[in-house]
Order: C-alpha cells, then sequence, then structure tokens
C-alpha cells in the first residue's frame, strides 16, 4: 500500500479564490438548473388556466413537468463518460449548449411538443450539470472548503428556482426563456476560460498541463502536494471501463455505490420534485385563500436560500450526518402537516381559518429539504471514490437521480387520483423518516478529510471487516 502524503489545508481566500471562482460557474448552471424547475409551478398553472397562451390539457402537463426528468436521466448518463474523456471542466462548457437550444424552445413554443423538446434538452442539460459538477469540484477544491463548495454550488439551484417563481408568475414564456440565456452564456464563458481539472490531466498524461492547473488551483501548495496528487492519480488509475466495473465487486465500492444510490432515492422519493412541479396547484387544491398561492411559493423560495447559506457555513462545521438526519425529519414532519390539512379538507370543506396549516408546511418543506437533502447527496458523491471510480460512481448518481426524480413526478397525479393527496404526502413523510437510520448507521462521515484519507479510511473498514469474517473477501 502506498501511504501519500496529507495536503494540507488551504488557508487564505488568495490561495483559494480560482476555486471560489470555478465553484461560482458551477452554481451559475445551478440557477439555470432552478429555472427550469421553477418555470413549472407558475407556468403549468398558468397554461392550465382559463386564459392559457397554450392551452394544454392535464395528461400533457403531467408530462411537460416529468420530460425534463427523461433528459435529466440521459444527461446523467452521458455526464460521467464525457467527464471521463473530455474533463469535468470541458464537460460543464458543453453542458450550456444543449441548455440553450432548450431555451430556444421555449422561446418559440406554439404548441405543446415545443415544450417537450425543451423539457428534455433541458432537464439533459441539468442531469449533465448534476453528474460533472460534484466530480470537478470534489478534485479541484481544498478538503477545507470542499463541502462549503459543494454546497455554494447546490444552492444555485434554490436561487434559480425563486427566479423562475417570479419570472414565471408576471412574463411570458418567450420572455422568460430569454432571460434565462444570460446565466447560460455566463457559465459557458467561465468554464472556457479556466483550466482543466489536474487530476484529469495527469489521468491522460499531460503532466505539464496538470502541472500549471494545479498551481493555478493551489496557490499555496508546493512541490510535495503535487507530487503526492500525481502518484495518487497513478496509483488509483484503470486502464479499461470493464476493469472499473469490476471494481465495484470491492466491498468498499460496492458500499459506496449503494451508499449513493440510496441517497439520491431518498433525495426524490421523498417528494421533492412533486412539490416543486406542483407547488402552486396543491397550494390552490388545499384552499389557501389569505394569500396568493404563487406568494407562498415565492416565500417558501427565499427561506430555502437563506438556509441554503447556512448549510455552506454548517456543513464544514456539523458535518453532513447530522444536517442529513436534522433535514429528514423536518421534511418528513412538513409532509405529515400537509396530509393532515388535505383530511381536515375532507371532513370541513370551510377551511380558511386553517391556512397556517398548508402555508408553514411548504415553508417548513423548503427550509428542512436545503439544509441536508439537497446537498448532501452530491456532497458525498464527490468524497467516497478514487479519482478512476467518480465517473462510474457520477454514472450511478445520474441514473439513479434521474430515474428516481421521473418516477417521483410521473407518478404523482396517478397517486393522488388512486389514493388522495392526504396518504401521498403521508407516503412522502415515512420515505423521508427512513432516511434517519440509513444515515446513522449506513453513511460515512467525510468532514474535513481528503480525498486520499477518505480512501485510507474505507480501505481500513474493508480489512476490519475482512478481520472479522476470518480474513474473507477479496484478494
Amino acid at each position: 500500500m502506498v501511504h501519500l502524503p496529507k495536503v494540507p489545508k488551504l488557508a487564505t481566500a488568495t490561495a483559494l479564490w480560482p476555486q471560489w471562482l470555478c465553484g461560482t460557474g458551477a452554481a451559475m448552471a445551478m440557477i439555470v438548473m432552478g429555472l427550469m424547475q421553477g418555470w413549472s409551478s407558475p407556468v403549468l398553472a398558468r397554461l392550465l388556466g382559463p386564459d392559457s397562451p397554450l392551452p394544454i390539457t392535464e395528461t400533457e402537463a403531467s408530462w411537460v413537468a416529468s420530460l425534463m426528468n427523461i433528459g435529466r436521466l440521459l444527461g446523467g448518463i452521458a455526464a460521467p463518460f464525457s467527464v471521463e474523456y473530455f474533463g469535468g471542466k470541458r464537460t460543464l462548457f458543453l453542458i450550456g449548449f444543449p441548455t440553450a437550444v432548450g431555451w430556444i424552445c421555449c422561446a418559440v413554443a406554439d404548441h405543446v411538443a415545443w415544450l417537450y423538446v425543451a423539457r428534455i434538452l433541458c432537464g439533459a442539460g441539468m442531469g449533465a450539470t448534476l453528474g460533472a459538477f460534484p466530480l470537478y469540484v470534489g478534485e479541484i477544491s481544498d478538503p477545507c472548503i470542499r463541502g462549503a463548495l459543494v454546497t455554494l454550488v447546490m444552492n444555485g439551484g434554490p436561487f434559480g428556482g425563486l427566479l423562475g417563481t417570479l419570472m414565471g408568475t408576471y412574463l411570458t414564456m418567450r420572455t422568460f426563456a430569454i432571460i434565462s440565456l444570460v446565466p447560460t452564456t455566463i457559465f459557458v464563458v467561465v468554464y472556457a476560460l479556466v483550466p482543466e481539472s489536474p487530476h484529469h490531466l495527469f489521468r491522460i498524461g499531460k503532466t505539464a498541463e496538470a502541472e500549471l492547473a494545479f498551481q493555478w488551483y493551489h496557490r499555496r501548495a508546493g512541490t510535495k502536494e503535487m507530487e503526492a496528487l500525481k502518484q495518487f492519480v497513478s496509483t488509483s488509475s484503470t486502464p479499461s471501463f470493464r476493469q472499473t466495473l469490476r471494481e465495484f465487486c470491492i466491498p468498499r465500492y460496492r458500499k459506496a455505490g449503494i451508499i449513493i444510490l440510496v441517497l439520491f432515492m431518498f433525495m426524490h422519493i421523498s417528494g421533492v420534485n412533486s412539490f416543486i412541479v406542483y407547488m402552486e396547484i396543491i397550494l390552490t387544491r388545499a384552499k389557501v385563500t389569505s394569500i396568493a398561492p404563487s406568494s407562498v411559493v415565492v416565500i417558501g423560495g427565499a427561506a430555502s436560500i437563506v438556509i441554503g447559506w447556512v448549510a455552506i457555513y454548517t456543513i464544514e462545521r456539523c458535518g453532513r450526518k447530522l444536517l442529513l438526519i436534522i433535514s429528514s425529519a423536518g421534511t418528513s414532519t412538513a409532509m405529515i402537516m400537509l396530509g393532515v390539512h388535505f383530511t381536515l379538507i375532507q371532513r370541513d370543506p370551510d377551511i380558511a381559518p386553517r391556512d397556517w396549516l398548508p402555508i408553514s408546511s411548504v415553508i417548513i418543506f423548503q427550509i428542512f429539504f436545503c439544509l441536508g437533502l439537497l446537498i448532501v447527496p452530491s456532497t458525498i458523491l464527490s468524497e467516497l471514490f478514487p479519482s478512476h471510480l467518480k465517473s462510474t460512481a457520477a454514472l450511478i448518481g445520474g441514473i439513479s437521480s434521474g430515474g428516481f426524480a421521473f418516477i417521483s413526478t410521473k407518478s404523482y397525479q396517478p397517486m393522488v387520483d388512486a389514493m388522495g393527496e392526504n396518504y401521498v404526502f403521508w407516503t412522502y413523510a415515512g420515505i423521508a423518516i427512513l432516511a434517519i437510520p440509513f444515515t446513522i448507521f449506513c453513511l460515512p462521515e467525510t468532514q474535513g478529510k481528503t480525498l486520499q484519507e477518505i480512501q485510507e479510511i474505507l480501505r481500513k473498514g474493508e480489512k476490519e471487516t475482512k478481520t472479522e469474517n476470518g480474513d474473507q473477501g477479496i484478494s
């Protein structure tokens, strides 16, 4: 076994600004993804209304809502292969082009088919972004800010969602799409200018370029740290994709893959996609009258942004596990409250005096979901795997994230028709609460550790398991 020197934590803002710049570029990409999601709630409510500029049926609205997740699945599959062959930086650069075409399709839409194409293309950009940025950010960031940097990027989603809700309420679809091309262009320009990840450049043998990239990203690191990275990448390299897949039979990597799969399941099947896409419609059906449903959506979005910035601070101080436990408990509580409200509606149609219940449940959900369930899965994905397995891990994450998101979104309306809203939200609550024991017993804490140190911890755990089992396991 090769023992690598520890890379010291970088302490000053002047040394870390290139990493924050690249994180901000990825956050801009996530703002665009948030715009896509924020678009759904006000625009679908308008398209289903009596004064619709483009009349559609509830079935067509369901497809408009869910087709983005089909694109997301496709993008999630493509992203890790692109990262493997082109690098994380170039992948993020290329993502801007299908996203821009999607917005253009939305701008010229005069038939629902244009919206189908737009949502698939934008969804592909979303899936590719979610698959690529954790790998890229995990490679270029210092351990002392890695969790905060991933959290910063993920916070772009709620911020974009809030902007999308506001824009969708007051602007036409055409104007919305044209404005959304601006942040799309910004993140494309950022990733046209910054260097590629030194991990990727070392991996493909471009040593001179890798050394320059390392010096650009890590201003205070020296030759010793660069050599440690070069050795780490070289000892982690695997020549073929088939051999890479075979390595997932090793217990520590198989366990890490299952953890990623389950985390994304909890993230999506706890109801977030249904909530985001149908939030205004849910509030309307909840008979909220004291305040406009669109205003409640905006208030919840603003609260989620504030909590997202709090999470940037807390994730490196409280750790991943505590945030995920608190987030799961809060999300489950919000869903229980909403289910109770819909039960009360069935018993007493005059529900106005209890408007506070659905309003507070929507806000509580957005606050607690953004505190942990939104950010922790991508953070863990960026940390658990060695360099040569990151692309395959992202493939697992992309497929599971896109697949679960599609299942959650497409199943919402059929579940409501079959069970009623109250049982649907209680089902979501039960799924969210199951994340707590999983986090306590199965999720490793990666706070403040280098990627090399995390692999040493996983390797140590594997040895202990083999010893307890009578030295059985892989050779």
